[in-house]
């Protein structure tokens, strides 16, 4: 005879494991220092790559402008602009990646929790038929 609690406890349970399971399950497997951390480095990784890349198209569309004014350059004060824009970014962009990948973990070890919760009713269910 089929057990209705269970049963429904299991198809809730493979129900998380399908959807919201395959993201939040191997977020879990870190600690939370680390997974923030490889998510934040990457982030700023992503965000120097970007900026070069917008500087560049940007340095390449005013080449005109640029060798024109070639000798009325100041390209110290150029250079501490450009450097200055940069930190601030990578400064936002950061942090705004802390915060984000923080609350991702904690949301995903809260859905995990229940789903571990869920388990250990299931077993003692087990239990309770032997």
């Amino acid at each position: 005879m089929v057990d209705e609690e269970r049963l429904k406890l299991m198809t809730r349970m493979a129900s998380f494991e399908e959807n919201e399971g395959k993201k939040a399950i191997p977020v879990c497997d870190f600690f939370r220092s680390d997974y923030v951390g490889i998510h934040v480095l990457l982030s700023a990784v992503y965000c120097t790559a970007a900026f070069a890349i917008i500087v560049g198209v940007d340095l390449f569309c005013g080449m005109e402008t640029l060798l024109s004014e070639f000798y009325k350059t100041d390209f110290v004060s150029f250079g501490h602009e450009i450097l200055q824009k940069y930190i601030v970014l990578l400064v936002v962009y950061v942090l705004l990646s802390f915060v984000v990948y923080s609350y991702r973990y904690t949301k995903a070890r809260k859905s995990t929790r229940t789903y571990q919760k869920a388990l250990k009713r299931l077993s003692m269910m087990y239990e309770k038929k032997k």
